[in-house]
């Protein structure tokens, strides 16, 4: 799906796009809404987020197996 995506074969939905950033962002850089340095609390919030991207991505290649199964139609 990443090949695609990279070679403009298929193209991502924005919302989807959106997450990913924000997500990825948001896991790797300090600022959170609870501080990671208080041990198990802080890394809640940075585990949701990621759960939460994963599903994201889960529908999404749903979406990219339809896209694949309509391309080997010919439709």
């Amino acid at each position: 799906m990443l090949r695609d995506v990279f070679t403009g074969n298929y193209r991502m939905s924005f919302l989807t796009t959106i997450i990913v950033i924000v997500s990825v962002a948001y896991i790797v850089y300090p600022f959170d809404l609870i501080p990671d340095f208080i041990p198990v609390i802080g890394w809640t919030d940075d585990a949701l987020v990621f759960y939460l991207l994963l599903r994201r991505l889960v529908k999404e290649t749903q979406r990219y197996t339809r896209f694949k199964a309509m391309e080997r139609r010919g439709i």
